[in-house]
């Protein structure tokens, strides 16, 4: 904890030493000018913006309150503002060259004429490419959607992936349960790939590095790269798609400083729920029956859980896990100071956040997070000709918890029945002394040795140290006094990660009942008393990565051709300590930009990507890409059209390599040591025995991705409506795998791996948004979808006769069953049927014979459904009426199935049985029942992947919803220039036919952490 303390004053008294740095250089040059009165500080400006021939301009942007508070011109082109005399006013229109009026140089003229440019040319449109250079959306071929950190930050969130589903077309996430704040999503672009591994990478300020270790707050931009000439930059791990995320950086001419702080709670939303004692142990005698056998619970014993006394009843104990164990709420919280400005020759970025969070258990030790980020970006003109690039972030996590992980305790709840054993049993009842210190005896079973009491609240502890550290230094060189046009940047990243885990384990005593003698219980003890003294490490990684560029490029104007060549090298490195094997990565590329006249632009790329995956000799891969763009809204037929603003066509192809889904050494046949083996003298002498791991295969090849795009995009109506659409088209071949389909089952192991792989992906993505403003209202409504779909052409699979059970041919993602054709006595009659997969008897599930052999096994396997969606949705609503503000985002997927095949679905055995037993079929007890027969065996004709336990698994989320109402402070020397009060909320409700457990996330509360609502409320004040 003193480290803690430690290291957070260091960062804390380091950022107040480099916001003060500026403060007091800029009190420094006020000193030199005159002394003013207070009065005197303060102007107001009224003007009428318009363009070159006097039309007024609507809802160009007014920056005043250096960069704190905006005006929009109204449909007239006027606006008025209050600003210090000495101020900076920055006014900003789409399709017009920004105006900067400094009013200690010059007055505000009472008309101010913009000077028309090209749409989408300049400032928020300009991209940066990882080579170095930049592309503006104006110019582009690619297919590049964006997303800003101020649209995200009205997620309250532990995880920043979290925060993207439902917002930028082509990205489709989806949600993973986990364990408290380690919840990440799934990052898919454009949809499946490959058979597996097909997420994309993330790019934060140059370098692969985790998305989760950065807030909303620190982002300027996330771009999500989907088409060939977008992606070829980035190497050999881009195929499957790029997320670029930048940090925010400082803006000249501004200082804003502003303070954040929010706080709410956490509520659980869909829990599973388990029968209680009494209808389990009436249940589990009919599941015997079912088999034949005796009831097991005696009347006496079921009376006994009907009237339970509760969690201690010694006999008949009945427990609610999740309500014993649980809280239905927990905490939620975060404060964030930003501060951000600059002038002409330094600009600075330096943000400070906190984020906290309690976890649901409400028994020993709850679990606790505690996270603080810390970044600064700074960039600085030393010379005409060179500027320098210097930033650093940090992160520091700590958390805490009792000695069960989270997994580990909501596995324990939903598998524990609630007449397994009572919690704890009273000391006469063991005819032993009570604990000195008021520890309890604690209950247990035959079948479970260990009590969940007692783990949680006396069984130890566990805490992590999670401590990153990022560092940017970049130098650019412009040399336009030698070459016109002529760039050269270098740049270097190198990253720090550490993680450490530490804890201490104690074990109680535990007793079983084993038996009643002349109504006696009688005992067993089944754990013994083990008290650890001291802490042990649990766990420690330490990992580096280490990443450079150098790059020189060449720009230039001749008439109307535009021309631009950039040569860059980059270089990759990731390193674990104790890892096998190092990821190292090279990209050498070339990209080529011509432009005629506004009209034309055309792009091509050349990369040799570098990989230590494979053999000398084949470690480099050419990839090569092309794009082209035609921007009819500039053609002589269309430029004088109002209502479209602009308006471009665009196509992209290229062929990539791919190495991030080959794993390490495949080149080589290896070996490993296996068992050990005991000889000699008292068998005192041992040895391992020899292992085979694989073949190796020297002619392995890259894996390719051959893709094309074609698109538009178009500004419309007076640039309130905007859209996009893009048609993508993917063949990834040479995709490496196990060759043990084509090789003789008696060479047993021996199988080698090849590029046996194929498969294609196509589809859509798109996204349409209407937007518009008058005097007191403004609002915003946007749409986006993403429609995938691939097959999967070449693989290792065997020559079946049977077609429907071939998965060549069919979706990557296809889930394969038997065909239900309902239970046996109620829907289909038993007599005449052949069956194959287990015992089966009236009220078990019937199926299909597919290929008409007389038998139902393994070959009547058919495709039933898909386990990634088809479509992706993301509908939102920015409205703003005076000072109030609304956001609402709604997510869907649609076209997507999920198996009910985990413990709430599948009840057998010995196991817990959950309240959809209550529908079981049985002829007598209750005939229209419509779940399987229960069964103490393991069910196996039952519980199979069939259509019977395949659910359609779209739905429809109101995924965020934020309120919010802002005070403008209208006198400019004021402390405060705004206040924003805010209350938001997450994961408010959902739609799905799934009703029990969440659709997207199907174990979440039963093999880990729930899905949970979040509501917050806060005040974010800017000086």
């Amino acid at each position: 904890m003193n480290k803690y303390i430690l290291y957070t004053s260091s960062l804390i008294l380091a950022l107040g030493f480099c916001v003060n740095s500026p403060c007091n250089a800029q009190n420094k040059k006020n000193q030199k000018r005159p002394k003013t009165t207070k009065a005197a500080l303060i102007v107001n400006v009224s003007t009428k913006i318009v363009d070159e021939k006097g039309h007024p301009i609507k809802d160009a942007e007014v920056i005043a309150g250096e960069g704190a508070i905006t005006h929009y011109s109204d449909k007239e082109g006027k606006v008025s503002i209050q600003t210090k005399a000495n101020g900076v006013v920055l006014i900003e229109a789409l399709g017009y060259e920004d105006v900067i009026v400094d009013l200690s140089k010059e007055q505000f003229p009472k008309v101010l004429k913009l000077k028309k440019t090209e749409m989408l040319s300049s400032g928020k449109y300009v991209l940066n490419r990882p080579d170095g250079g930049t592309t503006n959306q104006k110019d582009l071929v690619g297919a590049i959607s964006s997303i800003t950190g101020e649209e995200l930050s009205s997620f309250p969130e532990f995880s920043l992936s979290n925060t993207l589903q439902g917002r930028v077309p082509g990205l489709v996430v989806r949600s993973n349960s986990g364990a408290f704040a380690l919840n990440s999503s799934s990052l898919f672009v454009r949809g499946l790939h490959r058979k597996d591994n097909n997420q994309a990478i993330v790019i934060v300020d140059g370098i692969e590095r985790s998305m989760e270790d950065i807030i909303p707050e620190e982002i300027e931009t996330i771009d999500v790269m989907k088409d060939a000439t977008a992606k070829i930059l980035y190497g050999a791990r881009a195929a499957n798609g790029v997320l670029v995320v930048t940090t925010r950086r400082g803006e000249a001419n501004k200082r804003v400083i502003r303070a954040s702080v929010e706080a709410g709670v956490m509520l659980t939303t869909r829990t599973p729920e388990f029968l209680d004692s009494y209808n389990y142990a009436t249940l589990y005698n009919e599941a015997r029956q079912n088999d034949g056998l005796p009831d097991f619970y005696t009347p006496e014993q079921l009376n006994g859980y009907k009237n339970s006394t509760g969690v201690n009843d010694l006999l008949y104990p009945n427990v609610n896990y999740y309500d014993y164990f649980l809280q239905k709420q927990s905490m939620y919280r975060k404060a964030v100071v930003d501060l951000n400005g600059g002038s002409n020759k330094v600009k600075y970025s330096l943000i400070a956040n906190y984020i906290g969070g309690n976890g649901f258990e409400k028994v020993g030790d709850r679990p606790d997070l505690n996270r603080l980020n810390v970044r600064g970006n700074l960039d600085i003109q030393v010379t005409d000709y060179l500027s320098v690039v210097a930033d650093a972030a940090a992160r520091l996590e700590m958390k805490s918890w009792s000695s069960m992980g989270n997994a580990d305790v909501y596995t324990a709840l939903s598998t524990t029945r609630p007449n397994e054993y009572p919690l704890t049993i009273a000391s006469d009842a063991l005819g032993l002394q009570p604990d000195e210190k008021g520890i309890p005896y604690f209950g247990a079973s035959l079948r479970h040795p260990s009590n969940l009491l007692a783990d949680m609240e006396y069984g130890g502890f566990l805490s992590e140290r999670y401590i990153t550290s990022q560092t940017n230094v970049g130098l650019d060189f412009t040399l336009d006094k030698w070459v016109k046009g002529l760039t050269a940047n270098a740049f270097v990243t190198f990253d720090n990660y550490n993680f450490f885990k530490q804890g201490q384990t104690n074990v109680y005593p535990t007793y079983a009942v084993r038996g009643i003698t002349d109504g006696t219980p009688e005992f067993l003890q089944m754990k013994k008393l083990t008290l650890q003294d001291d802490q042990s490490r649990m766990g420690e990684e330490t990992r580096r990565t280490l990443g450079w560029r150098a790059n020189v490029g060449y720009t230039n104007q001749f008439d109307k051709h535009h021309i631009s060549a950039l040569l860059a090298y980059n270089y990759y490195q990731d390193e674990v300590k104790g890892g096998s094997q190092d990821v190292k990565n090279t990209n050498t590329t070339l990209r080529l930009n011509y432009g005629f006249d506004n009209r034309y632009v055309l792009e091509g790329d050349l990369a040799l990507m570098g990989s230590n995956r494979f053999e000398k000799g084949e470690r480099y891969f050419l990839s090569g890409a092309m794009g082209a763009g035609w921007i009819l809204s500039n053609e002589s037929f269309l430029s004088h059209c109002a209502a479209i603003n602009f308006l471009k066509l665009k196509a992209s192809f290229g062929i990539l390599g791919y190495d991030r889904g080959t794993d390490f050494l495949l080149y080589k046949t290896a070996w490993k040591n296996g068992s050990t083996t005991a000889f000699g003298e008292q068998n005192k002498t041992t040895a391992y025995t020899t292992d085979f791991v694989r073949i190796g295969n020297k002619n392995l090849k890259w894996e390719r991705s051959t893709e094309w795009n074609i698109g538009v995009e178009g500004f419309f109506l007076k640039n309130r409506l905007k859209a996009e659409l893009n048609y993508f088209n993917e063949t990834r071949d040479n995709i490496i795998g196990s060759k043990s389909a084509v090789q003789a089952s008696m060479v047993g192991n021996f199988v080698s791996l090849g590029n046996i792989g194929k498969i294609r992906n196509n589809g859509i993505d798109a996204y349409v948004q209407w937007s518009d403003r008058s005097e007191n209202l403004a609002y915003q409504v946007g749409v986006n979808m993403t429609w995938s779909k691939n097959k999967l052409l070449e693989w290792n699979e065997p020559q079946y006769p049977d077609q429907y059970t071939k998965a060549v041919g069919k979706p990557t993602d296809a889930m394969f069953g038997y065909q239900s054709l309902g239970l046996f006595g109620k829907n289909i009659p038993l007599q005449g049927s052949n069956q194959f997969l287990g015992h089966y008897q009236e009220g078990d599930i019937a199926y299909a014979d597919l290929n008409n052999d007389g038998k139902v096994d393994s070959r009547d396997k058919k495709m039933l459904g898909n386990s990634h969606p088809r479509t992706a949705w993301g509908v939102d609503v920015n409205l703003q009426y005076k000072n109030w503000g609304l956001y609402v985002l709604g997510t869907a997927e649609l076209g997507v199935d999920t198996w009910k095949n985990n413990t709430y679905y599948w009840n057998k055995g010995e196991e817990k049985y959950s309240k959809v037993v209550m529908d079981r079929y049985h002829p007598v007890n209750n005939p229209n029942g419509s779940y399987p027969r229960l069964t103490v065996t393991e069910g196996d004709n039952n519980f199979v992947n069939s259509s019977f336990w395949l659910e359609n698994a779209s739905f429809f989320r109101l995924k965020n919803v934020e309120l919010s109402y802002t005070i403008v402070n209208k006198k400019e020397n004021s402390l405060t220039k705004k206040i924003r009060i805010f209350a938001r909320g997450t994961n408010l409700f959902v739609l799905s036919k799934e009703k029990d457990l969440d659709p997207e996330m199907m174990n979440a509360g039963l093999t880990n952490y729930p899905v949970y609502t979040t509501l917050t409320g806060g005040l974010t004040v800017t000086f």
